[in-house]
């Protein structure tokens, strides 16, 4: 009986899992899921420690969640918020496949656009203002893209151009020698 129940929630689960998610541990991807589905308020630097735990790839994971169509859009949700923390070709293709599917709830779409300059602004400004310029005129997500390239360029500004801590400190030394030498004089 027991076999019969185990059989059952496998073959539930294979079915319910992105056909893209075949190689990927369903035992791994409910736990994930389920972390996700929490009604607790985390942040995301705690979700993304909380997955880190789980597996130290959640990427296929979060994209597996995404494409479910069992799962809650609010869950979906978390799942394209994490995954700037994880920049890489398979994050960056997920989120550019969402931005561009006009289907896809709005939500959905405009945290993708989130995620995505957020994660690959800081690598490749220039192709990420291609990509993401594309859309600009989209009515359901054209503002979302306007706000997050200019959070982005302001955010690359932002570290190329203040100073860092020894900066500080050496304009404060060399602050220090004029007046020394100033009095001396």
């Amino acid at each position: 009986m027991n076999i019969k129940k185990t059989l059952l929630t496998l073959l539930l689960a294979a079915f319910t899992l992105p056909v893209t998610a075949q190689s990927i541990d369903p035992s791994i991807y409910s736990k994930i899921r389920s972390e996700l589905a929490t009604s607790r308020h985390k942040s995301k630097a705690e979700f993304k420690t909380s997955l880190e735990r789980i597996v130290s790839d959640p990427i296929p994971y979060l994209k597996a969640v995404t494409e479910d169509s069992s799962v809650r859009i609010y869950v979906k949700e978390k799942a394209i918020a994490l995954m700037e923390y994880y920049p890489t070709e398979e994050s960056e293709s997920a989120l550019k496949s969402k931005i561009e599917d006009g289907s896809l709830h709005k939500s959905l779409r405009n945290l993708s656009v989130r995620s995505y300059s957020s994660a690959f602004y800081g690598k490749d400004p220039q192709k990420a203002e291609i990509f993401l310029g594309t859309f600009k005129n989209d009515k359901s997500i054209g503002k979302t893209v306007d706000s997050s390239l200019q959070e982005a360029r302001y955010s690359t500004f932002k570290k190329k151009s203040l100073p860092s801590k020894e900066d500080f400190e050496k304009y404060r030394r060399n602050k220090l020698l004029e007046k020394n030498k100033l009095s001396y004089l």
